[in-house]
């Protein structure tokens, strides 16, 4: 595949700073798996042939001319902007089966970041054939180390807590992209959600299979309001808001499989 791809863009086939087709138009050509796609571009990216540019695709540059990835055996840091959450969900739904695998905290922040797709596909702008969500959160019962009571770490409260944010969060999620079936969408809608007993603090929204974004969460003191009324001092974690980043071809093949081992693995149903 990077022999062909390569042998195009000398040949002017595709011209410099020509788009290259999506990962998927590539998969279907060549008759192969995502990850051997994403093998390819990375080899013709280090090799200077190609670039990828966030939010847009992949573009050839002047092969004749590359600037190098690395100059005498030293890599250059080349730094990637964040991106918004908001804006890279509204790109994935542009595609006709949308595919959302996220590990996180609640879905707090991948609600909000719906609220654009879905109101395209309740005007009809948007008709995707399948939309298929997987939320791997953690699960309340655990011992988690966050959140937890600073000046007691048993105080089971703050899970309860947490319990009740997730179980809020998931079904506003389920009302949001289930009612687009009552509301005219004809494709299907898929929302699995399963826990793991760990405290997340990374998040990670895996898109279509062709973009990985990771952020962190910030642990801070935070004074919380009870059910039993009480005001309590927890150490909890910050996480709307936090930038960000896009990962490489590999890494998103390494977060995928990351994912998917915790999903066939430990992960329990809620």
């Amino acid at each position: 595949m990077a022999d062909s791809l390569r042998h195009r863009i000398e040949a002017g086939e595709i011209p410099v700073d020509g788009q290259l087709p999506t990962q998927a138009e590539l998969a279907e050509t060549f008759d192969v798996d995502r990850a051997t796609v994403q093998r390819a571009l990375k080899e013709l990216q280090d090799e200077g042939y190609v670039e990828s540019i966030q939010g847009k695709g992949v573009f050839a540059r002047n092969w004749r001319n590359p600037t190098p990835a690395h100059a005498n055996g030293v890599a250059h840091r080349t730094d990637q902007a964040s991106v918004e959450l908001e804006d890279a969900i509204a790109e994935a739904f542009e595609a006709e089966h949308i595919t959302i695998d996220v590990y996180c905290l609640t879905s707090e922040s991948l609600n909000a970041a719906l609220s654009r797709p879905v109101g395209r596909i309740l005007r009809g702008e948007l008709s995707p054939s399948s939309i298929k969500v997987r939320l791997l959160l953690p699960s309340p019962d655990a011992l988690l180390a966050i959140p937890r009571n600073v000046s007691d770490p048993k105080d089971a409260r703050p899970r309860h807590r947490l319990a009740g944010l997730i179980d809020l969060q998931t079904r506003v999620l389920r009302n949001l992209l289930g009612d687009l079936h009552t509301r005219g969408l004809t494709g299907s809608v898929v929302i699995e959600t399963r826990t793991v007993p760990i405290t997340p603090m990374t998040k990670i929204y895996l898109l279509n299979g062709e973009q990985a974004l990771t952020g962190y969460y910030s642990v801070v003191p935070n004074n919380v309001l009870l059910e039993d009324g009480s005001v309590v001092g927890i150490f909890d974690v910050l996480g709307v808001g936090a930038k960000l980043y896009p990962q490489g071809l590999l890494q998103l093949e390494e977060c995928q499989q990351w994912f998917d081992s915790l999903w066939t693995t430990i992960a329990e149903s809620m």
